[in-house]
């Protein structure tokens, strides 16, 4: 089922307000590496970045560190 304009307005007003991009410059040959290391994991490299973002902070805040 296709989502109604009003949804998509309120699922990018959520996003705005909830969501944010990190980004990071890196050699073109190093990108296309990951990209194809994330493959053969059968994942995306947009999940993998997440997916060790959220390891990080697990990490940190088992530390006891403010997050």
């Amino acid at each position: 089922m296709a989502v109604s304009e009003s949804q998509k307005r309120a699922n990018q007003k959520w996003d705005k307000e909830n969501m944010t991009t990190l980004g990071c410059k890196v050699y073109r040959h190093e990108a296309e590496a990951f990209k194809e290391f994330a493959k053969k994991q059968n994942k995306t490299s947009n999940t993998l970045l997440k997916e060790y973002v959220q390891e990080c902070i697990r990490k940190n805040h088992g530390e006891g560190q403010d997050t």
